[in-house]
């Protein structure tokens, strides 16, 4: 007894471990605040899920806080500056930054994605899901940061049936869009679109007639000023209504379309996350750009436009987070400060650290200095992340790629 107890002291004083990179890692729903715009904050994409935050546009990040009891899909800043993180069957709030947050539990809710309300203070809308027997497309509001939920199911039919994107119009928002899908056992999806024209109080089924078999709609979006003009994003394409979903025109093939977002410094500038690449649409959805240069990585979800300046755009992939300051035709990494990457394999080999971090490459450094610093190795392969690498002790590394 004894020795067990001596053992579990022991333990208890190696105290609390501390990331020492190397930078990058996979960052989720970057925000900005809405009163100062060289204030961002993210999500990391690791569990426990670190809150990440930055003064200088994102030039140089810290760590400010964590989540350990769920799991966060998005973040958004509400009109009154407040943080709210929406996720599986939980909400948390924060008044101070994300310095420190209130965990609320919402039973057999999943919130996929969230929007602020863009005057009213403590006012969101949410997409996802709740459990009524069995898993429904959902529209979830809240007007105390997220504290409680008003939940009205959308009339969609399907064995079960999911909300995975929203949009409320900044001049009106008594419009709202929501979009998602309905799955039924003989493994057929159908994406939806849903309208809104009363605040969220009754929903019409507006989905485009050509996307009924693309699976799912993951982004939508309304124009700033002319509420009119929808754009919906599925699985393979866009969509436009210019009659306020009366109708849809199919603009473009491209994939994904996540979370689409308009610039609030110009009316007609346009973004969507395409998983490995961007999206950017200058002339209000009409058409689309693809947006590669300087982007890497995978789960590009978000793409921000700041709001006081059309120039500068925000990302973040299972790399990393990138800037732009041409309206995302480029995009330069921006990780100083971020240690948010998640390690699959590490060795040790005369003297040197060898650590695979995931969608980031293998790194090396060396273990008998005062201080850590790494270095990226240059491997021969290219088709996926090290599993696992061992060291035979005379300065041969094994690796074994991807899957085996």
């Amino acid at each position: 007894m004894s020795f067990a107890i001596f053992a579990l002291i022991s333990i208890v004083g190696w105290g609390v471990w501390e990331s020492t990179g190397p930078e990058g890692g996979d960052i989720n729903a970057p925000v900005q605040s809405p009163t100062n715009a060289s204030e961002l904050w993210a999500l990391s994409g690791t569990n426990p899920t670190q809150v990440v935050h930055s003064t200088d546009a994102g030039l140089n990040w810290e760590a400010v806080s964590s989540f350990t009891n769920g799991t966060p899909y998005d973040m958004i800043v509400t009109s009154d500056g407040n943080l709210v993180v929406v996720g599986s069957s939980r909400s948390w709030s924060s008044i101070d930054g994300g310095q420190s947050w209130v965990s609320n539990y919402h039973s057999n809710t999943n919130f996929y994605d969230a929007v602020a309300h863009p005057t009213a203070k403590g006012e969101l809308f949410a997409a996802g899901y709740k459990y009524d027997g069995t898993w429904k497309m959902a529209f979830m509001h809240s007007t105390d940061n997220g504290a409680t939920f008003s939940v009205t199911y959308l009339p969609v039919s399907g064995t079960y049936t999911y909300g995975r994107c929203i949009d409320v119009s900044r001049s009106d928002p008594s419009v709202l869009l929501v979009g998602g899908y309905a799955y039924t056992t003989d493994a057929t999806y159908d994406p939806v679109v849903f309208l809104s024209t009363d605040g969220g109080t009754s929903f019409t089924d507006v989905t485009p007639a050509e996307g009924s078999s693309e699976y799912y709609f993951y982004g939508v979006a309304i124009h700033p000023s002319s509420p009119d003009i929808m754009l919906s994003g599925s699985l393979y394409g866009v969509y436009r209504s210019i009659n306020g979903g009366s109708s849809w025109n199919r603009i473009r093939s491209q994939t994904y379309n996540y979370r689409m977002a308009f610039s609030q410094a110009d009316d007609n500038l346009l973004f969507a996350g395409g998983s490995t690449i961007g999206y950017r649409s200058t002339d209000g959805g009409n058409s689309w750009t693809n947006l590669t240069s300087g982007l890497s990585g995978s789960d590009i979800q978000w793409i921000i436009p700041s709001w006081n300046n059309s120039s500068d755009v925000f990302t973040g992939s299972s790399d990393g987070f990138f800037r732009s300051s041409n309206s995302g035709a480029s995009w330069i990494s921006s990780n100083s400060g971020l240690t948010v990457g998640k390690v699959l394999a590490m060795a040790e080999s005369q003297g040197w650290l060898f650590m695979n971090m995931e969608d980031m490459g293998l790194f090396k450094a060396q273990t008998n200095t005062d201080g850590i610093v790494w270095e990226e190795v240059s491997t021969p392969l290219t088709c996926g992340d090290f599993c696992d690498i061992c060291a035979d002790g005379a300065g041969t590394l094994l690796a074994l790629e991807g899957s085996g």
